[in-house]
């Protein structure tokens, strides 16, 4: 059963209670469940903090609850963390153009922008990894050698009977597939 709105407000007035009174005043009934998790050193090193003019609760409990050494200037003055976004590498624009190419090629009336968010999607992933090693196959230097290709040549062909068996085995997978060669053979005619 879910805890009512009333009885968390009493649980947190309870927890507020049994704080330092030097403490108590300036701590929030937000705030409290987790102040009040703090060692007692942590939560003195807060008041500390407080009276020195910390007004950022919240990052100063957490950095607390990691560290209950934590220095006051280290309190007061946390280090800005700026999340730098990872850079997309152009080969993963253009593995994800190759991907939206084939979706279009699979699905020709899909607008241009929807194939490249699907193409984008975490869903896609296994289909942009596979293309990425699709490209790396025709980079290889050893592509020619017998015991390469006939090796490569193998594992894809077992893995195109797999999929064929996937295929046939699910009615709307098969139906797809169905849909698909119509609008080619429309398109070579």
């Amino acid at each position: 059963m879910s805890e009512t709105y009333q009885s968390k407000r009493e649980r947190r007035q309870r927890m507020l209670e049994v704080l330092p009174a030097e403490l108590r005043e300036h701590i929030s009934l937000r705030n409290v469940e987790a102040v009040a998790a703090l060692t007692p050193q942590a939560q003195t090193r807060l008041l500390e903090a407080i009276q020195a003019g910390l007004t950022r609760l919240p990052r100063a409990i957490e950095k607390l609850r990691k560290d209950p050494q934590a220095s006051v200037a280290d309190l007061l003055n946390p280090p800005s963390q700026i999340e730098v976004a990872p850079a997309i590498k152009p080969v993963q624009i253009a593995i994800a153009q190759t991907v939206a190419d084939q979706i279009q090629e699979c699905f020709p009336d899909m607008p241009r922008v929807s194939a490249e968010a699907l193409a984008g999607a975490d869903v896609m992933q296994i289909v942009r990894s596979v293309a990425e090693i699709h490209q790396q196959i025709f980079k290889s230097s050893h592509l020619k050698t017998d015991f390469i290709m006939l090796t490569l040549y193998g594992l894809v062909h077992q893995t195109l009977e797999r999929l064929e068996e996937m295929i046939e085995e699910t009615p709307a997978l098969r139906q797809a597939f169905e849909k698909t060669n119509e609008w080619r053979k429309e398109e070579t005619c």
